[in-house]
This record gives C-alpha cells, sequence and structure tokens, in this order.
C-alpha cells in the first residue's frame, strides 16, 4: 500500500517506518526529534491533497493513537490487518531476514515470548535504522492481538479505515479505490499492483551482520552528509546482493489451530469493532 500510495500524485508519503509516534516503544535507537520529522515532508506541495505517515508500529503502540491525535486531530487514519497467524508467520520471517530475531523455528520463537518479556533472549541486532522495529515485535502474542489496538484509533479518531488483507487478495483495484476514496483524492488512478514485497531471506547472516554494522555503526558518523547518499546506494546494493526471494514453507496445520483458537476471541470482538464478519480468519 506504501507503493501504491506513493504513486498517486495527489498523495504524499515520505520514507516509511520513521516511528516519530510510539514513545512507549523500545526502539533502539535515537529518538526522531520535531525538526527532522517536519522537514520528511518540506518536499509536499500544494498538489499533494493527502500527506501522511505509514508506519507498521503505531498499531502496536499503546501511546500513538493519542500522540498523533494531539499532533493533528483530523488525521484520517488507515489500518491494515493480515489473519494473525498468517501476518506472526510472516513476521518472523521479516525478523530473521533484518536480524531483529534468531530464532529460526517460529514455534520456539513463540515460547520463548515470556522469556522475552523479561529482557532475556533478545538478539544483539546490528540493525539500527530509523526503520528498525522495536523491541516490542519479539513479542508476537501482543502483536496479532488487533481488539484493543484498532479500538484506541477508533477511540481518538472519527475516520478511522480499514483494510484487510482478504481485500486486497480478493481485489487490489478495489481496496485501493476505497482507499483513495477514503482520502479524498483521485479514485480513479491505479498504480503498478505487482508483488511489492515478495518473502525474502539473507543468504549469509554473518554477511547481513558485517553489512548492517558498516552502514549503522560507528563509521556512519564520520561519513560526511553529502556522501551518505552514495553510501546508502552502496548499502542497498550489498543488501541487495544478499538477499534472495524464496517461497515460505506452509505454516504447521497444528501449530495455525493452535494461534487460531489463541485468538479467537480477539477476532470475534475485533469482527464487532469493524462491523465485518471475519470467520474466515478461523477457518
Amino acid at each position: 500500500m506504501y507503493q501504491w500510495l506513493s504513486a498517486h500524485p495527489e498523495v504524499f508519503v515520505p520514507v516509511k517506518e520513521i516511528h516519530y509516534f510510539g514513545s512507549d516503544l523500545e526502539h533502539r535507537r535515537p529518538p526522531v526529534s520535531a525538526e527532522r520529522y517536519a522537514e520528511l515532508f518540506t518536499p509536499a506541495t500544494a498538489e499533494h491533497r493527502a500527506v501522511g505517515d505509514v508506519a507498521v508500529w503505531y498499531l502496536l503502540s499503546e501511546t500513538a493513537a493519542e500522540e498523533i491525535q494531539r499532533y493533528n486531530p483530523d488525521a484520517r487514519i488507515i489500518i491494515m490487518l493480515r489473519r494473525p497467524a498468517e501476518m506472526l508467520y510472516s513476521l518472523h520471517s521479516q525478523l530473521l531476514y533484518s536480524g531483529e530475531e534468531d530464532v529460526e523455528d517460529f514455534a520456539e520463537a513463540l515460547r520463548l515470548e515470556s522469556a522475552r518479556r523479561e529482557g532475556k533472549h533478545i538478539p544483539e541486532s546490528t540493525h539500527k535504522g530509523l526503520e528498525a522495529p522495536p523491541t516490542e515485535c519479539l513479542y508476537y502474542s501482543q502483536v496479532g492481538a488487533f481488539a484493543e489496538q484498532v479500538a484506541r484509533y477508533q477511540k481518538c479518531f472519527s475516520q478511522v479505515h480499514i483494510v484487510l488483507h482478504d481485500d486486497i487478495k480478493s481485489d487490489a483495484s478495489l481496496a485501493y479505490r476505497r482507499v483513495l476514496e477514503f482520502l479524498g483524492v483521485d479514485p480513479d488512478f491505479e498504480p503498478d499492483f505487482s508483488v511489492i514485497n515478495p518473502n525474502t531471506k539473507a543468504k549469509s547472516q554473518a554477511l547481513r551482520k558485517v553489512i548492517q554494522s558498516l552502514w549503522f555503526g560507528p563509521l556512519r558518523r564520520v561519513v560526511p552528509g553529502p556522501l551518505r547518499g552514495l553510501g546508502r546506494r552502496g548499502f542497498e546494493q550489498l543488501q541487495a546482493f544478499n538477499t534472495e526471494a524464496v517461497a515460505r514453507p506452509p505454516l504447521d496445520p497444528e501449530l495455525r489451530s493452535q494461534l487460531q483458537a489463541l485468538f479467537a476471541d480477539d477476532v470475534d470482538q475485533l469482527s464487532r469493532l469493524i462491523n465485518r464478519p471475519l470467520h474466515l480468519w478461523q477457518a
């Protein structure tokens, strides 16, 4: 959705995952200043009828909704949701790729959640960029419990639009059009709906750590500002060299059933909140 909105001539979204809001989350990098956050939006022009911020972890945060409301009480909120079992399995894969997770077995990573809440078994990630997820990304059962997360935004904002992953799978063009209508921009624009973000895997975890340590480590501080754009391109090329798209193995049926049982009550509550049937999420 970020890529599709970026392509729209009447929509401006800066680089995603800045996470200016969500002060309760434990980000392993310095906070973003108000000045730096404002600078991200300076390229926006009068032609951009909708200007927004895209960040995954605003939903998990217990404070982000109120912080956003104080910043802009008239904000329009778009929330994208996926079946919890599938979403967590995908999240685990992404965290392995970026280095926030080091337990390759998904079931074992789920079992470690209680220990991780006590500060144990948390990987020493070398991913220190602004877009790096907070430590709470490892609290899988909390990440997948959507009802309370959605309720916080419904309480703070009168305009909240829910997009289900199933909607996009069923008819991406229609789901996108409804988002554009919600934002009040030209709904007839259509981007390229090709797959933007396939499942990826680091070819070498050792090389991934070296690449991230070089880019996010002390060396970055001594690189002159004008050269950082060149450095970022080099970093991205190295990352691409060390990345391969791979098909994710199917989620174990027994584990899927366990996750569906875990989130059953939350899914029922979410269904009532958004006034949409979600029985297929438990199928």
